[in-house]
């Protein structure tokens, strides 16, 4: 479809349990904190576990070393950049340590990811940026 077909699409807020929905059918997204280093936003594969995200990292890592009890951000989305459309799921919340987590993801790459991460959310918001084809213009 030539860009010039593409009609701007329209700004849908999620609901908190579209949110979830959304964060289930995923298992990569990116976790951002302000540590040592400056702003550092890195990606991970995750998983949802009782209502928190959790991840697992080596002990030494940087976001070992500067998210655990503290406040972070995590976000998902999936963009369709030929059709302009696409969701979006910022998760807000403290990230705690997790000794030997019973529950997350199974690594993508190698090493010993042995630390368990959660993130218990303060704030949970998404939006969706939905056709605005048929709608009144």
């Amino acid at each position: 479809m030539p860009m010039s077909d593409v009609r701007p699409g329209r700004l849908q807020v999620l609901s908190d349990t579209e949110c979830w929905d959304l964060l289930r059918t995923h298992t990569v997204g990116r976790i951002a904190w302000s540590g040592v280093e400056g702003v550092c936003v890195v990606p991970v594969n995750f998983a949802v576990d009782d209502g928190d995200v959790v991840l697992r990292t080596t002990p030494y890592s940087l976001m070992a070393r500067d998210c655990v009890n503290r406040e972070v951000g995590f976000e998902v989305d999936v963009l369709d950049q030929e059709a302009h459309l696409g969701w979006s799921v910022l998760v807000r919340g403290r990230c705690e340590r997790q000794e030997r987590p019973s529950v997350g993801p199974h690594p993508w790459v190698t090493g010993s990811r042995v630390l368990g991460l959660r993130i218990t959310p303060r704030s949970v918001t998404g939006r969706r940026i939905v056709s605005s084809a048929g709608a009144g213009s």
